[in-house]
């Protein structure tokens, strides 16, 4: 039996950032691929590290190299950008959905660094949990690196379990959802701050 697509209706969704920037939450499509260069270009080599657990040359970068981040498998793999609405751009951030088994997903998100701190990470994130209970997904997961406290702190707020990998330093995220995007755990301290 074939596993159910993440490619659900994913509609265009308005929403402003806290410094006013208005964006448009939307998939991600391969014809994105300017576009998806100008966020590499726009996050510091921390954020890509924090993002990628290594630092890419951007120099060393190729087309095809960041083509794979826009043209992928549709049937397992979704993309929801954020785009400023004025201006034609640019992309202010990502989150990415890929499944790995009929009833689990992984999260990765990415947010350009001038818009760190805008409220932005912890709207892609619900937006993931959102997309994953409409897919009729068991688990939604992800590895955060344990320098990364405020995206730890989110994920804590939003209800995700947080495990230790022994000497890694990183901490796999995990949120057990009900099918219809609702948690089935909370985790944390619901008054502790995140500020990503």
């Amino acid at each position: 039996m074939p596993q159910p697509s993440l490619l659900q209706e994913v509609p265009e969704e308005p929403w402003r950032l806290r410094c006013g920037v208005e964006a448009l939450l939307r998939p991600l499509r391969p014809s994105d691929l300017e576009l998806h260069w100008g966020l590499f270009h726009n996050c510091s080599t921390q954020s890509l590290y924090q993002r990628f657990f290594q630092a890419p040359e951007r120099s060393k970068v190729t087309d095809s190299e960041v083509a794979r981040f826009t043209d992928f498998d549709r049937s397992r793999e979704l993309a929801v950008t954020a785009v400023q609405t004025v201006g034609g751009g640019p992309e202010l951030g990502v989150v990415r959905l890929v499944r790995l088994g009929s009833d689990i997903v992984e999260f990765a998100v990415l947010i350009a660094d001038p818009w760190h701190r805008q409220g932005l990470g912890r709207k892609l994130v619900q937006k993931a949990i959102a997309i994953a209970g409409a897919g009729q997904v068991r688990r939604l997961e992800g590895y955060v690196l344990a320098s990364n406290r405020p995206m730890l702190i989110l994920c804590r707020q939003l209800g995700f379990a947080l495990e230790r990998l022994g000497g890694e330093g990183l901490y796999q995220v995990h949120l057990e959802l009900e099918g219809d995007g609702r948690p089935t755990v909370t985790g944390g301290d619901p008054t502790a701050r995140a500020d990503r």
